[in-house]
């Protein structure tokens, strides 16, 4: 009797991808896309691809310090940014704000690249940015990042430091720091107290 024997061969374990390379991997995707589409610099960090789309360059930003570009192509899902933005007339205007002849946008930058969407509100003819971290119109201050009108801050006494003292100003009803107004505890900070000394030389 004739035994035939058959090689038990053990089936090989799937190597387990680390977690460097699989950003890498991810990476390098994302890379590609952008070279497929030759994005193209046109000025105030937008840009155009091959297809003529607009987009708006920002950078997506994962938990190990892995910077990828990106390109916002959308104000919101159904808006692109070509059939919005006046190219002509658009210009960065400081602090995290830019502008046309229609609309102020700002860009609110997050780990994942952000938005960049249009302040409603706002009022083109008479905006300017004040400060590090603020916008101002005929009727509203505004926060950056955000756009966000700050409802709670008095308009007409709202003064901030220039644009390297950080995000600090006051107004008739007290300081504050970005939108936030300062408590007793904050008050006492150092770095606060001398903030707050400019403040009252302004």
């Amino acid at each position: 009797m004739v035994v035939s024997t058959i090689k038990n061969n053990e089936s090989e374990t799937p190597k387990a991808v680390t977690r460097t390379e699989r950003i890498k991997k991810y990476k390098n995707g994302v890379d590609s896309i952008n070279k497929l589409r030759q994005w193209k610099f046109l000025k105030d960090h937008l840009y155009t691809d091959k297809n003529n789309a607009l987009g708006f360059k920002t950078v997506e930003v994962n938990e190990d310090g892995i910077y990828i570009d990106r390109y916002i192509t959308h104000i919101d899902e159904k808006q692109t940014l070509k059939s919005v933005i006046d190219i002509a007339n658009f210009s960065y205007i400081g602090s995290t704000f830019y502008k046309d002849k229609n609309h102020i946008y700002t860009h609110y930058l997050n780990s994942s690249g952000g938005l960049f969407w249009i302040i409603e509100e706002a009022d083109v003819a008479t905006f300017k940015i004040i400060g590090a971290c603020y916008g101002k119109d005929k009727n509203h201050i505004y926060r950056e990042s955000s756009g966000r009108i700050l409802k709670h801050i008095d308009y007409k006494t709202f003064i901030t430091t220039e644009e390297d003292e950080g995000c600090f100003s006051k107004d008739k009803n007290g300081y504050y720091f970005c939108d936030e107004k300062l408590d007793s505890i904050a008050l006492r900070d150092t770095i606060v107290k001398i903030a707050i000394e400019k403040l009252n030389r302004l």
